[in-house]
């Protein structure tokens, strides 16, 4: 089947959500076949809704006025199944934020990608094929991927899967919606590579919608930022621009991956990893103490080591780093470490005592005093219910915190100021809220218990420069403030580097070495 490469234009887009908020406001842009243009943007600018525009995704109730055109069809007069039929997997390849929400999680990968290349009409691929796609995005054992269901791979893996299953169908155009977020360096190198190939080579047609600067600064012919729900500037080099909106987020927290410094510290044996820690056995409120775990292998029939006398310990007012590819063990030792998974080896212990042999009051106030703050904020709370109804939850499952004489609406409304935010969000959804407010409302849940460790599970990852900077400078505050101990997982070596204490770095379920940064210690 031959694929014209057809362009994208904008024609005076607005759209209103149907909440009233109006995230594009009469844009005009043109977006010519080949090569690679980056949309990027804080969060809120409308960089993804006009990426749902252009493929013709946006949720049901929205209003639309101005034009979408693909060469001379108007996408936003098309209807779903129209798109489907025409378009989806057949000349877009589309690679959206949410991984888990985007894959199916009764049928394996491999079938999956195959369906992929029966929607684009091309004739069938043989297993190996679908394998070396896999390869070439960073999979070291892409048999074993293509075997499993969504659901027993890491976040960082399923992004991957996603990205080679839109290039599956050999499409004229890709439209990635943030493609290398939660990837580790390597592989992050790998992912840049892999796409800038598809343009040189298969002359794909490249849209990134991005927060990732250094990824467009390597791989985009053109930029277009946005702000506000409008464009602010476009061009080639928008980078020399002295108004560029980033240019000083860029030093901090925007580093491109290759200039990222690794950590320099020696490389420990496995077997040292236990003693490597700085923090003393009594000091520490959360410890993991030799810890590993066994699973079995489905696809192969057998039993794989996913950790290895793993140990870390957490104290109060301390941050402690967790570095590690997609598949290292990070969120496994996690589950770990909140008990919702039983090591088969080691110890995790609260306040010195094994938290298996914990009694009920303990172990209720183990529950309270180890919290989660989650990757992705949309999926930690039910869209159906309202900030105000998921916070209130925390006192009903532990009626215990609930202030003698307060109020649980005056004590959450205290506790969303500790977070910089108001009252209003609490009649708003998931949906109405910008990613650094719902990162905001996650962490606020987080602290109802009163909890004295965080576990934080790449918390910037969703978010643009700026709003990863000031989600971090609230966390070492409420730190500072609160005596947190915080266990900071992020593949981000920068980010580590300036906020973290010591660092652990996991690879292939051990704790292959780690680092006291000695500068970072008692930092306000």
């Amino acid at each position: 089947m031959t694929v014209q490469n057809n362009g994208f234009a904008v024609h005076d887009l607005t759209v209103c959500y149907p909440n009233g908020v109006r995230a594009l406001d009469t844009v005009r842009v043109s977006f010519p076949a080949g090569g690679v243009t980056a949309i990027i943007g804080e969060s809120g600018s409308g960089k993804s809704t006009l990426g749902q525009a252009l493929y013709g995704a946006l949720p049901q109730g929205t209003a639309v006025r101005g034009k979408v055109l693909f060469g001379a069809v108007d996408v936003t007069a098309c209807t779903a199944a129209e798109l489907r039929a025409r378009y989806w997997g057949k000349q877009w390849g589309i690679v959206p934020q949410l991984p888990r929400a985007a894959l199916s999680p009764v049928h394996r990968i491999g079938w999956q990608m195959a369906d992929v290349r029966r929607g684009a009409g091309r004739p069938p691929w043989d297993e190996a094929a679908y394998a070396e796609l896999l390869a070439r995005f960073g999979f070291d054992d892409p048999q074993r991927v293509l075997h499993a269901y969504p659901h027993e791979l890491s976040g960082g893996m399923l992004q991957r899967v996603l990205c080679a299953m839109a290039d599956a169908g050999e499409p004229a155009w890709i439209l990635a919606d943030e493609p290398t977020k939660g990837l580790d360096p390597d592989v992050w190198q790998m992912v840049a590579e892999n796409l800038h190939c598809l343009t040189q080579r298969q002359g794909v047609s490249l849209l990134l919608i991005t927060h990732d600067i250094p990824l467009a600064r390597r791989l985009a012919d053109r930029v277009v930022v946005m702000q506000a729900g409008r464009i602010v500037a476009q061009g080639r080099d928008v980078w020399s621009d002295p108004q560029f909106p980033y240019r000083e987020g860029q030093g901090r927290m925007g580093a491109a991956a290759e200039q990222i410094p690794a950590v320099d510290a020696p490389r420990l044996a496995p077997h040292e990893g236990r003693q490597s820690t700085s923090v003393p056995e009594e000091e520490a409120i959360l410890a993991a103490e030799g810890v590993s775990k066994r699973m079995r292998d489905r696809v192969r029939g057998t039993w794989m080591n996913v950790l290895t006398d793993c140990s870390l310990r957490v104290a109060a007012g301390r941050t402690v780093g967790l570095e590690g590819r997609s598949g290292a063990g990070k969120s496994t030792l996690v589950r770990i470490l909140l008990g919702l998974l039983r090591p088969d080896g080691g110890t995790v212990c609260w306040n010195g005592r094994d938290i298996r042999a914990l009694p009920r009051t303990e172990r209720l106030a183990f529950r309270r005093g180890v919290q989660l703050v989650a990757q992705n904020p949309e999926q930690a709370f039910d869209p159906r219910r309202s900030i105000g109804g998921s916070l209130s939850e925390v006192f009903a499952i532990h009626p215990v915190l609930l202030r003698e004489g307060a109020d649980a609406r005056a004590q959450i409304v205290e506790t969303l100021s500790a977070v910089e935010l108001t009252e209003r969000v609490l009649t708003r959804h998931p949906h109405e809220l910008s990613g650094g407010e719902l990162q905001r409302a996650a962490i606020a849940r987080a602290l109802l218990t009163e909890p004295r460790i965080l576990l934080l599970d790449e918390p910037t990852t969703m978010l643009d420069i700026s709003l990863r900077a000031q989600i971090m400078e609230l966390l070492l505050r409420l730190r500072a403030a609160r005596g947190l101990g915080m266990l900071l997982i992020s593949h981000e070596r920068e980010l580590l580097r300036d906020f973290a204490d010591e660092i652990h770095v996991l690879e292939a379920g051990r704790v292959r070495w780690a680092q006291t940064l000695y500068g970072n210690q008692g930092r306000k």
